[in-house]
């Protein structure tokens, strides 16, 4: 499966992802002010690795073989359900980390109780944002290298 491009579609998502995860590590760097490496390897983050990479594969898709063909209609399907999932788990992380806050904070007179369940207070669930942008990002990339010139 190739685009009008000449790149096969894989390569288009391959490469979504890897913009995704080069951006991400430019923010994070910058916003931690060193080399944020371990952002690399995280699919969670601004911009989300799982929404870039279906976006990247919808447009790519769509791209080579227009909207009413059945490839583009099981991508879409497939992305609408895989971020779906994504932003109803980042909710209920946050659920249980809020929860488990009001519970620490029953249990402040026991400080290393609190230390220890300190490493699952860690937000690491796909915002609503982080998943915008990487729609918007992986699907813009991927039109760009799918969509001959004219």
């Amino acid at each position: 499966m190739t685009t009008a491009a000449g790149l096969p579609v894989w390569a288009i998502v391959a490469a979504c992802g890897l913009l995704a995860q080069a951006v991400k590590l430019l923010l994070y760097s910058l916003a931690h002010r060193r080399l944020a490496v371990t952002s690399v390897v995280q699919s969670n983050g601004l911009p989300s690795l799982p929404a870039a990479l279906l976006a990247g594969l919808v447009a790519a898709v769509t791209a080579r073989s227009g909207w009413g063909s059945s490839e583009a209609g099981f991508a879409l399907v497939f992305a609408v359900i895989v971020v779906h999932d994504t932003l109803k788990m980042g909710y209920l992380a946050d659920r249980q980390r809020a929860a488990l806050v009001d519970l620490l904070d029953h249990l402040q007179e026991h400080g290393e109780a609190v230390r220890r369940a300190g490493a699952y207070l860690d937000p690491r669930a796909h915002h609503p944002v982080h998943v915008a942008v990487g729609l918007v990002l992986g699907g813009l990339f991927a039109l760009a290298l799918a969509v001959p010139p004219r």
